[in-house]
């Protein structure tokens, strides 16, 4: 997977790196990173919008996870299942308890988020360099990848006797309520920084180029 800058050709991370240790290295920053946002938005943040079962109304994360993964392809992915292995084998979720049982979730989460976005851009066009991705686009994005991880999740607790059939609708319903609002909010708020970035750049350089004419002149 790549990532799209304007004015240049797309840029591989995964093959941008000539080594086994700056590839390594790109997966712990990324694993740090977001556990760092997890521990942030669970205990200090939104630690209020969630029930007792830890299911969050608003999951900022969600976002955060996806842009990851859009942004830096296979050590994205990699990275976001380290760190959701180290979360879940911490036993934050009380439920999830063991290895086998925190290493089966992690895995489901990060393949279904790849799966919903191989999807969507199977079914939209809109997909890596993600240079067609407008904010028209976040919000279908955002519910169906959402959906799709939060239905293979809950299928990964009731495998593990975590949860039951009965409280399948209501969990589904809940995690994605929670992940497609915060992944809405991560990635329009990520739209807006990179077009002011593109505005402030192209300013400069017309500047840059008028100062350029006057000094010819």
């Amino acid at each position: 997977m790549e990532f799209y800058l304007e004015g240049s050709e797309p840029v591989n991370f995964w093959m941008l790196q000539s080594g086994w240790r700056p590839r390594l290295l790109l997966i712990f920053m990324v694993a740090c990173f977001y556990s760092g946002a997890v521990l942030i938005n669970n205990e200090l943040l939104f630690f209020w919008a969630s029930d007792a079962s830890y299911r969050y109304w608003f999951y900022p994360p969600a976002g955060i996870r996806l842009a990851l993964l859009m942004l830096f392809g296979l050590p994205g992915l990699i990275g976001y299942f380290v760190a959701a292995l180290a979360i879940l084998s911490s036993e934050i979720i009380p439920e999830v308890t063991g290895f086998y049982g925190a290493f089966l979730v992690a895995v489901a989460r990060a393949l279904s988020l790849w799966l919903g976005l191989t999807l969507y851009g199977a079914l939209t066009g809109i997909k890596s360099p993600w240079d067609r991705l407008t904010w028209q686009h976040v919000p279908f994005l955002a519910f169906f990848v959402s959906f799709l991880s939060a239905v293979v999740a809950h299928v990964a607790y009731i495998s593990l006797g975590v949860e039951s059939l009965d409280t399948l609708v209501r969990g589904v319903a809940l995690n994605v309520l929670g992940d497609t609002l915060g992944t809405i909010f991560v990635l329009i708020l990520i739209i807006r920084i990179r077009k002011g970035y593109l505005r402030s750049r192209e300013r400069f350089e017309q500047s840059r180029n008028a100062n350029g004419f006057a000094a010819s002149d």
